[in-house]
């Protein structure tokens, strides 16, 4: 079960931080005053701070010690903050400044957010489909911007989705984290990176071709993650789940999504194919871009909604050529990494007996390596689940994901918040627990609102419990 949300740490929370973490009172780069930490995690910390001179509010940014001495992770920190600058939309937190503390810890500046991420949201129960719709369409509005520009996200997943307001109100979505993005084409000043034997993202929203290989991922690979964290706002569960880490990433490999209509029977066919559009594992079937997603969607979002799929329409068409999906690692390719499976308590449901991309023995030892755990493997589920649209082509008959992989993996050990929240940190690759699964929210609230009905949670690093794992070094 995702933990409720948690208000923003306040100041008397501060002796419990890490001696490294600045602390409030002190002067970062001279011009910015810590207030207070918002979130602390292994990659970092993120501080609410005030400038000295105009005394705006500002989010910060500071990557951890341990990481600044590592070229490689300052470079990937200072490309998150030109990442996101290149981006122009209003759905895509502003980064105002980098720089470096006197204590020699990169930093980025950034706008301070009110709200909730939308993980939050979903907790409190499945959204209506107008505002499912919409807050997937402003997300895409950010990211089709991104793709003109050759900008691929890679890590997209509610926590990653803010929800704050205009200033008249109107639910605004914001994309956060681009600190694991993939650029096909690289601005000035930046440095390309090694990215050899790399797996990352969040497990239960990771595509297959990027399980396979983060590098040889394209825009298609965030059009998946937008299916699935639809699929998740309107029914609060995922559409792959698994007993495991490993059981689900072979299960998204594998196995045809849930169908959206068990837990939305008043979703219109037309939604779920959209969804199924997303879910394709031949990228050649899925939708090829955002605005071919917003163009199907349009009919079910509010007239806002069919704005933003209009401004979608209009934009570039994606960079970065075409994509050539990698064969399916051996396990020769993978010996570097290593598995910690966790066990995860959830009803199992019938598995199709289909085994669509190819796994490979060495499936489980290419995804698990650095992965701590997962966060929120689906709802409970009873009985037996109906077959669902297959969601890929050239598929057949094989045994069940899980038996497949079990054999091939060694065994292994609404309010708004008054205060000011941040944008995320990444997540740590550090172990973590495994929340047991989410109770199912099979219809929404009648007359649910637009905007969380709970407090938002601190949007920090890894230390926030709402995080999905993250496999984070060495990225491109």
């Amino acid at each position: 079960m995702r933990q409720a949300p948690t208000q923003m740490a306040d100041p008397t929370s501060e002796s419990k931080l890490e001696s490294w973490a600045p602390r409030p009172g002190e002067v970062v780069g001279g011009r910015f005053r810590v207030l207070h930490t918002l979130g602390q995690g292994g990659m970092g910390a993120v501080v609410a701070a005030a400038h000295l001179q105009l005394g705006q509010s500002v989010a910060i940014k500071f990557l951890h010690p341990k990481l600044a001495r590592d070229a490689g992770s300052v470079e990937r920190f200072h490309r998150e903050a030109r990442a996101t600058m290149r981006i122009k939309s209003e759905h895509v937190v502003r980064v105002s400044d980098v720089g470096t503390s006197d204590a020699g810890l990169p930093f980025i500046v950034m706008e301070l957010l009110e709200g909730a991420d939308l993980g939050h949201v979903v907790a409190a129960g499945p959204l209506a489909i107008s505002d499912a719709v919409d807050y997937v369409l402003q997300a895409s509005e950010a990211l089709a911007e991104a793709h003109a520009v050759g900008i691929v996200h890679r890590d997209l997943k509610p926590t990653n989705l803010w929800l704050a307001k205009r200033p008249d109100g109107t639910p605004l979505v914001k994309v956060l984290d681009f600190g694991i993005s993939k650029l096909s084409t690289h601005a000035p000043g930046d440095v390309k990176l090694t990215e050899t034997q790399s797996v990352f993202g969040s497990p239960t929203y990771m595509s297959p071709e990027q399980i396979r290989s983060a590098k040889r991922v394209d825009h298609r690979t965030d059009v998946w993650a937008l299916g699935i964290v639809l699929h998740e706002l309107l029914t609060g569960q995922l559409p792959f789940d698994g007993d495991t880490v490993s059981g689900v990433l072979a299960s998204i490999a594998a196995d045809p999504p849930l169908p959206l209509r068990h837990s939305r029977p008043d979703a219109p066919p037309g939604l779920e194919q959209a969804i199924l559009r997303c879910l394709e594992k031949d990228v050649t079937r899925r939708c090829q871009s955002l605005a071919e997603l917003a163009a199907l969607l349009a009919p079910f979002a509010s007239p806002v909604g069919t704005l933003s799929a209009g401004r979608i329409g209009r934009l570039g068409a994606p960079q970065g050529g075409s994509f050539a999906p990698s064969p399916a690692s051996s396990a020769g390719d993978v010996g570097a990494f290593g598995i910690t499976e966790r066990s995860i308590v959830t009803p199992g449901r019938a598995r199709s007996p289909v085994f669509g991309v190819a796994l490979g023995m060495g499936l489980a030892l290419l995804i698990i390596g650095g992965v701590a755990g997962i966060a929120r493997l689906g709802a409970a589920r009873g009985g037996t689940a109906a077959a669902a649209p297959t969601a890929s082509a050239g598929v057949a008959a094989a045994p069940p994901s899980a038996r497949i992989l079990a054999a091939a993996t060694p065994p292994a050990s609404a309010a708004w918040p008054g205060s000011s929240v941040a944008p995320a940190a990444s997540a740590a690759p550090a172990a973590s627990t495994v929340p047991a699964a989410k109770p199912a929210h099979p219809n929404p609230r009648p007359g649910r609102p637009s905007v969380p009905a709970k407090p938002g949670a601190t949007a920090g690093p890894a230390g926030a419990p709402t995080v999905a794992p993250t496999v984070a070094e060495g990225r491109d």
